[in-house]
Formats: C-alpha cells, sequence, structure tokens
C-alpha cells in the first residue's frame, strides 16, 4: 500500500491540521553541508543561532517530521561526532561545524538519547543503533558523575535555578552564578523516559541483560523523583539544593512547564496525571488567562528583581508566558488518561488559537493571547509547538502510536466517540522507512456497533477503543468470528481491549447496549 500520513472524517478542523503543521514545520528546515558530512535538522522558534540547529528543539519535532522525513539520521550523525572527551553534549551546531552548549541546563544527554530512540523507531537501523549506543552510555554516564549535574544525596539529576527547563538562572545568567543548584521536575521525567529508551534499544539487539539494567534503573529513578518532587496535587517545580530566598513568593504553588511531561513521559502514574490535568482545569478557571499553556504559573513577581528583560516580566516568556508545546502535552495527557473530553476542550481552544492569529505559532504568548517577542529572529512557526498539538491529534485522539519501531507492534486507540465524528479514516507513515498502519472507523449510533478495518506494515495491534458514553460491550468479533476482550475502565470512560495481528486487511467489530 502506498499509503501517506492523514486524518480525514470531513472536518477541517481535524483533517487539515498535519498539512498546516508539515507545511510549517518544513520552513524551519536546514541543511548544513560541511567537513564531516551533511546536516539536516530543524530550527528553533526564537533562536539568535539563525545559521544554527539546537539540540532539544529538534529532536521535539521528531513526533511531526517523522511522518515526511527521509532524511532523519545525519544530523544526529554530526551531534553523536561532536561528543566531548567527557561524554557531554553541545546544545547545538552552527553551519560551520561549531557548537555551543548552555552551562545551566542538564537535559541534553537525555535528548540525546530519546532522539536516536525516536530516529531508530522511524528508520529500523539497528546496525546505525549499535553504532550509537555507546556514545549514549558515555552521555549518561557523564550526567550522573558531573558534581555540577548530579546530586549523590538524592541521586537524582541536578541543574541551576532556571525557569523549569529553560536556559536562564535568576538574574539571567547562565552559567552557575552563585552555584543555585536545584532538582527538577522537568530533568527527571527525560532521565527516566531516557533509561527505558535505553532499555528498549538494548532489548531489539538481543541484550536482554542490560535491558533488564536499565529498566529497573528506570523504575528505581522514577521511585525517587517520586518521593521527592510529588507534593499529593502536582510535581514542585524543583527543590532547592542550595538555600533560596525567594522573600514572601510561594513557590512551592507553582505549577511549572513539567508537569506535563511528567505525564506523557510516565513519571506520574494515572492517578497522579488526573490530579494534574484536574489542577491545570481549576486554574485556568481561577486565573482567567486565555489558555492554561502556562510555562510557569504563577511567574516570579516582578519585584523579586530576577529578570530585567521586559519579555521576561511576570507572565511573559519563561516566566509564565503560554507555550504552546506546554497545551499540546496536557492535551495528549489528557486523551491518555480519561479526560478525553478536556482533551477535545484543549484541542478547540488550538483551533481557536489558529483562527485568531491566522496560523501563527510562536514560542510564547502573554496570558491574554497577545504573542510575546524576545529576539528579532521570531517566526510564528514554532516546531517545537506545534509539533505536540500534532502528536495530541494522532497519538492522542486518533489513538496511533509505535511501541516498538517501525510500526512492527502498534497502539491503536481511538478516542473519536468523544466528539462528533462517526465515520474516520487515519493513517500514518514514517517517510524514511515506508512503515504504516491505516484504520477507517465506522460508529453506528443506532445499530450501537463500532467497527474497525485496520492493515498495516507491521505484525501486531493492541486495540484500546473508547466506547461512546452510556455503551456496554456484549460481543466482539475478529473477521466475522467471535473474539475473547477486555474492558478497561479509565475514570469515566470505558474501553474494549484486544491485540489482533496485521496480516492484510482485518475487521473488528464491537457489538454494544
Amino acid at each position: 500500500m502506498d499509503a501517506e500520513t492523514a486524518i480525514e472524517t470531513g472536518n477541517p478542523d481535524y483533517d487539515q491540521l498535519y498539512p498546516l503543521t508539515r507545511d510549517a514545520l518544513q520552513l524551519g528546515r536546514r541543511v548544513f553541508e560541511g567537513e564531516k558530512g551533511r546536516f539536516v535538522g530543524y530550527i528553533s522558534g526564537d533562536t539568535w543561532q539563525i545559521n544554527g540547529v539546537w539540540l532539544r528543539d529538534w529532536i521535539y519535532q521528531l513526533p511531526a517530521y517523522a511522518y515526511w522525513e527521509r532524511e532523519v539520521q545525519c544530523g544526529l550523525d554530526r551531534f553523536l561526532e561532536a561528543q566531548n572527551p567527557d561524554g557531554s553534549m553541545p546544545d547545538g551546531i552552527r553551519r560551520d561545524g561549531s557548537i555551543w552548549r548552555m552551562a545551566v541546563e542538564s537535559d541534553v544527554e537525555y535528548i540525546l538519547v530519546l532522539g536516536v530512540y525516536g530516529t531508530w523507531k522511524i528508520t529500523g537501523d539497528d546496525a546505525w543503533l549499535a553504532k550509537a549506543l555507546p556514545r549514549l552510555e558515555r552521555a549518561l554516564a557523564y550526567i550522573q558523575s558531573d558534581d555540577k549535574r548530579w546530586d549523590d544525596v538524592h541521586q537524582l539529576v541536578k541543574r541551576g535555578h532556571t525557569c523549569d527547563t529553560w536556559d536562564f538562572e535568576i538574574h539571567e545568567t547562565s552559567d552557575f552564578v552563585g552555584k543555585r543548584f536545584v532538582v527538577a521536575t522537568c530533568d527527571q521525567s527525560g532521565y527516566y523516559l531516557a533509561f527505558r529508551a535505553m532499555a528498549s534499544m538494548y532489548r531489539q539487539l538481543g541484550e536482554e541483560a542490560r535491558a533488564s539494567a536499565y529498566d529497573a534503573k528506570a523504575e528505581a529513578y522514577r521511585q525517587r523523583a517520586n518521593e521527592l518532587l510529588w507534593d499529593g496535587v502536582k510535581y514542585q517545580h524543583h527543590v532547592h539544593l542550595t538555600p533560596i530566598d525567594h522573600g514572601g513568593f510561594d513557590e512551592r504553588a507553582q505549577l511549572a512547564m513539567g508537569n506535563t511531561w511528567a505525564m506523557t513521559r510516565g513519571l506520574a502514574d494515572r492517578a497522579q496525571a488526573m490530579a494534574i490535568i484536574d489542577e491545570y482545569r481549576r486554574r485556568h478557571a481561577e486565573t482567567g488567562d486565555l489558555y492554561p499553556w502556562w510555562s510557569l504559573q504563577p511567574g516570579y513577581p516582578d519585584e523579586l528583581g530576577y529578570y530585567e528583560g521586559a519579555f521576561c516580566k511576570q507572565g511573559g516568556y519563561a516566566n509564565g508566558g503560554l507555550m504552546p508545546w506546554v497545551g499540546g502535552e496536557l492535551c495528549r495527557a489528557s486523551f491518555q488518561n480519561g479526560r478525553e473530553a478536556y482533551g477535545v476542550e484543549l484541542y478547540n481552544q488550538y483551533l481557536h488559537h489558529l483562527r485568531r492569529t491566522g496560523n501563527r505559532v510562536h514560542v510564547w504568548f502573554w496570558p491574554d493571547g497577545q504573542a510575546g517577542f524576545r529576539t528579532t529572529n521570531e517566526v510564528p512557526y514554532t516546531g517545537w509547538g506545534m509539533a505536540q498539538w500534532l502528536q495530541a491529534l494522532i497519538e492522542g485522539l486518533a489513538g496511533l502510536s509505535d511501541e516498538s519501531g517501525q510500526m512492527r507492534r502498534m497502539r491503536v486507540a481511538p478516542r473519536w466517540a468523544v466528539t462528533a465524528e462517526r465515520d474516520v479514516r487515519a493513517v500514518v507513515r514514517y517517510a524514511a522507512s515506508e512503515a504504516y498502519l491505516a484504520y477507517h472507523l465506522c460508529i453506528d449510533e443506532a445499530a450501537r456497533t463500532m467497527t474497525l478495518l485496520y492493515t498495516g506494515s507491521g505484525e501486531t495491534a493492541k486495540l484500546h477503543v473508547l466506547l461512546p458514553d452510556g455503551w456496554s460491550p456484549c460481543a466482539v468479533t475478529l473477521n466475522g468470528a467471535a473474539v475473547r476482550y477486555e474492558t478497561e475502565q479509565v475514570a469515566a470512560s470505558l474501553y474494549v481491549n484486544l491485540s489482533v495481528p496485521v496480516v492484510g486487511v482485518g475487521e473488528v467489530r464491537v457489538s454494544c447496549v
């Protein structure tokens, strides 16, 4: 089958998001030809580095460009080659091959792991993966040995006192001025996911002992992070390792953007995720801000004098500005954690934003929705932001996610029952490898049946099908024959679960009362 990634419902609110995102992000595609070879990457939306690519901004666009980009490895090859002797990684690479790193951050090494893992899933290139893994090992060893980045007491990664995952400290410094150290939620979710990714990659190469060791490492890391950072409702922005007096400001009350990653990366369990989502809803109603996409809520008050730039006053940039990527992660987490109706509400907020701005997506916006600007190089097609909303549509609402690489084992969790759409076609395809999965879902209200036709290039699919409100399954068939299934209650939502082979075209029918 000559597949092409698409969502087809007849409703442009869903059908046009993929082509809109694809065309916008390709405006930020860069190709550098250097002494070490070709580099293909995607720029950030507000960087001074107009002739350079930041690793984080590029890799955080991978959930979108995976579907159209064919040159996905060469940029990572250039980053892997630029690894320092101590195992540390640069933040970015310029057109001339020079590199840079923002010292206060501690996330670059986990982003490298996630970039290699996501790229291998697209290509299925095991030989390339085997060559990259030793460098990933050195990167992870470095982060756990540098006394500026590893806290021996808590056995967790630390960083400077930044605004969550951002790259500057109090007083807009970027080099550990005053040695103000914190353990931040944003880093813990990233390293937890990186350890899980290492386990998956080693398991693919048949190294079960190493895979099991990383599984254990990930779970122990998750437990330590939760013990330190979970406050019963949300994750703390960070925990101070160095005493810092914020005056009368209660930093523990801040809802930091890293909470969304905690959900989508698996640091939070389902009960924790639902609590975080509900806290976002509560604060949105309480503040009256246009959208609940905060970098921090609330940001640090201006009277503390932490930031000189007008763009970083309370409610601006990383000090409380609305960031589209945060909304996209929150939306996907809502679909995945029993808050599907809220996921649709959030998705509609993004559509509202696109309509009112003429499809302009900046890095951040003021709480009233006005576009924010930090540099003279701002672009209105910020990939780290647009990609997360597309991911919320494809993996959250359409429910298509790759659990193995090259879509051999897919999770198919269509949640269209929470919308008005009753006839949906969805296709995902990796352009670099032609791996694909496609389905056609029909919901017949009168007959109280759901029919799912599917096909793909892989082996198996785990179905996790959301039923319309009030429906209860009485029979499930696969190609006309009755099959065993399970039901799963996720908050108020009822799902039907079963595993099916992906051979030719399959038809699953769920009959309900």
